[in-house]
């Protein structure tokens, strides 16, 4: 049985580095309706995202602690496929970050800073798409559909309705808090499961 069998080690990291992924994003993504949301609202929704942040950071420790018994051993096609999906994952992670830093400077030199988050969250909602592709994960499509409506949505609104900016950046940032919750939540998931192959293994 697969629960019988030792943990993957490079698994196990990648679910380590998607945990603490996802609590950056979901902390940083729910800080964001401090500024749109001053006062209670605000407060509640970057207090949840902290929390679920530092749930995720906690779900990555215990797994770390289990690295030593995960096994090392792997395939010359698995080591090939590590190397591509790494290397790929790199390419993709580095082209997010030029846009969203291009997309920023452009938006604020056009004096349209309230469009750079939900310009933020498209371009961030798109790269989940190549990801899904590169780790031959279906909920990479989902969540890259999910968050990408939820950009397009709010700079569509911006840039042809009369609605408050601070309404819709908030919007935006709770949907986006959400979707990468979302992600931390499967991860989590995953994580559990690792766990309990590790303690099968002790």
């Amino acid at each position: 049985m697969l629960e019988d069998r030792p943990v993957p080690r490079g698994l196990l990291d990648g679910v380590v580095v998607g945990l603490v992924l996802m609590a950056v994003f979901t902390t940083a993504w729910s800080a964001n309706t401090l500024g749109t949301w001053p006062g209670a609202a605000g407060t509640v929704i970057t207090a949840v995202g902290v929390l679920a942040g530092a749930w995720f950071v906690v779900t990555a420790v215990r797994l770390v602690r289990t690295r030593r018994l995960a096994s090392t051993v792997v395939t010359p096609e698995q080591e090939r496929w590590q190397k591509r999906s790494g290397t790929a994952f790199g390419v993709v992670f580095a082209v997010e970050a030029v846009l969203v830093v291009a997309a920023a400077n452009v938006l604020s030199a056009i004096d349209r800073p309230d469009l750079v988050l939900p310009a933020i969250a498209l371009v961030v909602g798109l790269h989940f798409y190549p990801m899904a592709r590169i780790f031959r994960r279906r909920i990479d499509t989902w969540l890259a559909t999910a968050l990408s409506a939820v950009g397009l949505a709010g700079l569509l609104t911006l840039l042809l309705t009369g609605a408050d900016r601070d309404t819709v950046r908030g919007l935006v940032a709770c949907g986006a808090a959400l979707t990468t919750g979302t992600y931390g939540a499967y991860f989590t998931r995953l994580a559990s499961g690792l766990l309990s192959r590790s303690a099968l293994a002790r």
